[in-house]
């Protein structure tokens, strides 16, 4: 019996074998196409940036490297976020990404702030021209733009793509950079070696023309000797401190040609030249005024400019506040004046426009008196005499004390003073404070 079972199953066993043998040598159906078993996995259909205002889309995502049509998910868009946090360019960074309309993809949008302090770029004492700088940093930066953010990362960055650039001029001297006063509220990011520059010793002009060159140099001392030299700063001293006196005799048209340095031979530091060219004289010729309710005859009077002489732009200038205290006591408080010149060089002459924007006007709102008595404070409303909703006098709460001192109303009064408060109903409220 053993025997026999033993027989039997060795026939099934290959009957089975051969059964299966038959079933594989059929061909197999290919494969569906399956559905993705990831579903938070899904290519990218639309890909948009926010918040850009320095860089540009293509910018953003090339940093990013984040493109349409591209596979992505949760991990993907939080490394493109820190690609671009890593960069320093940016004050903060987010993504939102939300299934497509046609329910096969992402449609995907980074949000970026840009850093709010962001400067445009200046080149000094470095042996390459401003346009050699500027495209080898585009190479390296894919974030190149006119400004950039004034991180420290993103300013050593630059610096050290600026040495490798100087390398490749045989210039091996290290270049920092910083941020600095190009001009008054005009702030610009300066790259320069870390060696710092020489210091004016001494300001000389030549060619001054009508003006003895030791008012100029009493003039420039105060601003520039003591400085670190810098050319474009030197001009910009140069156009706020030497031009007015020119102008003051009506040579508008003056220019300094050229500017020299050298060593100082007694102290430490350069000497530095400055040519000028005073060119011709011109005259005032007509003097109008725009914008103003104001008579032409009333606003030429405060001007007080007189006309078919040499053209004393002191006097536009004193003309100009003249003018503009004027609206303030009448209640334009944003009153703006701007003196435009119109030149003739033909005839050298300068016709002048007083352009007025009076802006809204301004009412008096509330007073109220600080350190006076039941008794005594209504005698002092009593006085002041500028009624609520009335056109608002700047001059006259300091006014008001002053006659009230002079009449001697109060007995041993130490000090007096006010305070305003502009409202944005366009109401000024006063407050008076007595102390006795």
């Amino acid at each position: 019996m053993r025997s026999f079972a033993l027989g039997v199953s060795a026939l099934l066993l290959m009957g089975l074998g051969a059964a299966q043998t038959r079933r594989a040598s059929k061909p197999a159906p290919p494969p569906a196409a399956a559905a993705p078993t990831d579903p938070a996995n899904w290519p990218l259909e639309t890909l948009t940036v926010e918040g850009n205002h320095n860089y540009t889309a293509q910018q953003v995502l090339a940093v990013a490297q984040l493109r349409v049509g591209q596979v992505a998910g949760k991990p993907e868009f939080e490394a493109a976020r820190d690609r671009l946090t890593a960069t320093g360019a940016f004050d903060r960074v987010g993504y939102r990404y939300t299934p497509a309309k046609d329910g096969k993809g992402y449609d995907a949008t980074m949000e970026i702030v840009e850093m709010a302090q962001m400067y445009p770029m200046r080149f000094q004492d470095l042996p390459a021209t401003d346009a050699q700088l500027r495209d080898w940093l585009a190479k390296k930066d894919p974030l190149f733009a006119t400004k950039i953010p004034a991180t420290k990362p993103e300013l050593e960055r630059y610096a050290k793509w600026i040495d490798e650039f100087l390398a490749t001029q045989n210039v091996h001297e290290p270049v920092t950079g910083k941020v600095i006063a190009d001009a008054p509220g005009d702030l610009v990011i300066l790259f320069r070696p870390v060696k710092s520059r020489p210091s004016v010793a001494r300001v000389k002009f030549e060619n001054t023309g009508d003006l003895p060159s030791g008012l100029l140099q009493t003039k420039i001392f105060d601003v520039a000797v003591g400085l670190e030299y810098d050319e474009q700063r030197m001009r910009l001293m140069l156009e706020n401190t030497i031009r007015p006196l020119y102008e003051a005799r009506g040579m508008i048209h003056v220019t300094f040609p050229k500017i020299a340095q050298e060593p100082a031979k007694d102290v430490e530091g350069i000497v530095v030249t400055v040519t000028v060219e005073q060119g011709p004289v011109y005259k005032l010729g007509k003097v109008s005024f725009v914008g103003s309710d104001s008579s032409q005859s009333e606003l030429s009077k405060l001007a007080n400019l007189k006309t078919d002489k040499p053209a004393n732009f002191d006097e536009v200038k004193a003309g100009q506040e003249a003018i503009l205290h004027s609206l303030h006591r009448s209640g334009f408080l944003n009153a703006k004046v701007d003196p435009r010149r119109d030149v003739n060089d033909a005839k050298h002459i300068v016709d002048l426009t007083y352009v007025i924007d009076q802006g809204p006007l301004f009412t008096l709102g509330r007073l109220d008196i600080v350190g006076l008595d039941l008794e005594t404070e209504p005698v002092i409303r009593k006085m002041w005499g500028l009624q609520p909703g009335r056109a608002y006098n700047v001059d006259y709460p300091d006014y008001f004390l002053g006659r009230v001192k002079e009449q001697g109303i109060f007995d041993n009064l130490k000090t007096t003073r006010s305070e305003t408060k502009i409202n944005p109903d366009n109401t000024v409220d006063v407050k008076l404070f007595f102390n006795k």
